[in-house]
């Protein structure tokens, strides 16, 4: 059986439980391959029998239109068999019953799903968030298990045993009650002008030319998970296609890239914003979906990220948050 694993991580959590999974398959199969989402290639896939996706939820809490692009351009992949990953914060009801349907009209089969808790880096978020602690050694186990499945049940589904073959999930609908508020929140935020705060990063952030480093600092290019940064041409490209998801910001050496307008618009949703995950957190716990390993007293409800990181840069690739 020959594998490989298509991954977007932005924080490195994603990557980690790629990784992760892909020594499960190792310890079942023996080989896997593994690549990220940008170096991917369509073509090389029908040379595969397993292939996992992962990517965390973005904008909507489903995966980036960059990768559901790439989904969208697969072929050749009749019958071959998948599977599906993501880390989040405690939204992980939407990705896959948006990923497993894209999945199938390429003709994947897909025999299976994992996902995995992480921290939540933006700005308005609480710190320490409330899923802090994860991915921790249990998750990992679970990964390597989950990576070590996925070879047995391949190969137990090509064996003629499709009762293997999980059914594709539903998302969740929203509560009527819960719905209503959403649309009389936006409705006051379009007669205000505003946009919703994720969707208004995009025209909010600051680029300061003066201050950014490149050629020598690519970082903001090399990093975001849409591709919707281009300093190499004039005018420079800021944000084509961008989600909201302010990583560029976090990782700008010298704040050329400044989400400090943004971040002063969304602050009289602070409370607002951290109570709903809050409240997500605990109702999937009281679902038995989460181990919580951070006391609910030690949540950072009256410190968000925006307070307590604000040197440049905020986020240092492969260590964090700038301490």
């Amino acid at each position: 059986m020959k594998s490989i694993i298509i991954y977007l991580s932005v924080t490195g959590n994603t990557e980690l439980i790629a990784k992760t999974i892909k020594r499960g398959i190792e310890q079942a199969a023996g080989q896997c391959d593994i690549v990220k989402l940008k170096e991917a290639k369509w073509r090389s896939l029908r040379d595969y029998d397993l292939i996992g996706f992962g990517c965390p939820p973005m904008f909507n809490h489903v995966e980036s239109p960059l990768f559901k692009k790439f989904i969208n351009d697969i072929r050749f992949v009749g019958g071959k068999h998948a599977f599906v990953f993501a880390t989040h914060g405690t939204k992980p009801d939407y990705i896959f019953p948006s990923m497993i349907p894209r999945l199938k009209r390429r003709g994947f089969t897909v025999i299976g799903m994992y996902d995995c808790y992480a921290p939540c880096y933006l700005s308005q978020m609480p710190w320490p968030y409330p899923t802090a602690g994860h991915p921790d050694e249990i998750d990992i186990k679970e990964a390597v298990d989950f990576g070590s499945e996925m070879v047995n049940r391949s190969r137990r589904i090509s064996a003629g045993e499709i009762q293997l073959i999980p059914p594709v999930p539903k998302a969740p609908k929203m509560d009527p009650e819960q719905k209503n508020k959403m649309d009389e929140m936006m409705k006051d935020m379009r007669e205000q002008g505003k946009m919703p705060y994720v969707m208004s990063f995009q025209a909010q952030k600051k680029f300061y030319e003066e201050k950014c480093m490149y050629p020598r600092c690519k970082l903001c290019m090399d990093n975001c998970p849409e591709d919707a940064i281009d300093l190499s041409v004039s005018p420079t490209v800021i944000g084509k296609g961008c989600i909201g998801c302010t990583f560029c910001a976090k990782i700008c050496p010298t704040g050329a890239m400044d989400e400090s307008p943004w971040v002063d618009s969304i602050k009289p949703m602070e409370g607002d914003v951290m109570q709903g995950y809050l409240h997500a957190a605990e109702e999937v716990e009281s679902q038995g979906r989460f181990r919580r390993l951070l006391p609910i007293d030690k949540i950072g409800i009256k410190t968000p990220v925006y307070k307590l990181f604000n040197k440049h840069p905020q986020w240092i690739i492969g260590k964090g948050f700038n301490k």
